[in-house]
């Protein structure tokens, strides 16, 4: 088994990135307790439950990636897309900083998603498949 000694430090990528309901924040805006590029939660004691629930697959220890897989080193923070199944069961979400919306087609990150994967780039939403095929996934507003 494998050790998840890992912590946050001066990432905060997921501030910016995921929403938080508690505080009415959208997607891809920095939260406003967030200290980017000092890593944190001004209010960490007593952030909300979406924020206290929520790890990141390279916090959680997923074993497919490393050190790579660190949000604020590659840009994307990547997530179970159903807990507490394993990838190959159920695929993960990559949800990728707009600011480089490029970051998951590059390796050594493409090739280890190619297993069932929701991309999120801003409202663009792909799904990448073991096969290397793409298919767009209509947003909300599309249905």
């Amino acid at each position: 088994m494998r050790s998840t000694a890992r912590v946050c430090g001066t990432c905060n990528l997921c501030c910016k990135l995921l929403s938080v309901a508690e505080f009415n924040k959208p997607i891809d805006t920095w939260c406003p307790h967030a200290r980017p590029g000092c890593g944190g939660c001004s209010i960490y004691a007593d952030r909300p439950s979406s924020c206290r629930e929520f790890r990141c697959g390279w916090l959680s220890g997923l074993p497919e990636f490393g050190d790579e897989g660190f949000p604020a080193r590659c840009k994307m923070v990547l997530s179970l897309r159903v807990p507490p199944h394993s990838i190959r069961e159920q695929g993960i979400m990559v949800t990728v900083d707009p600011a480089y919306p490029n970051a998951w087609r590059r390796e050594p990150y493409y090739s280890r998603l190619k297993v069932r994967v929701e991309i999120r780039v801003g409202r663009r939403r792909i799904m990448l498949d073991a096969d290397g095929s793409e298919t767009p996934v209509p947003s909300l507003s599309d249905r």
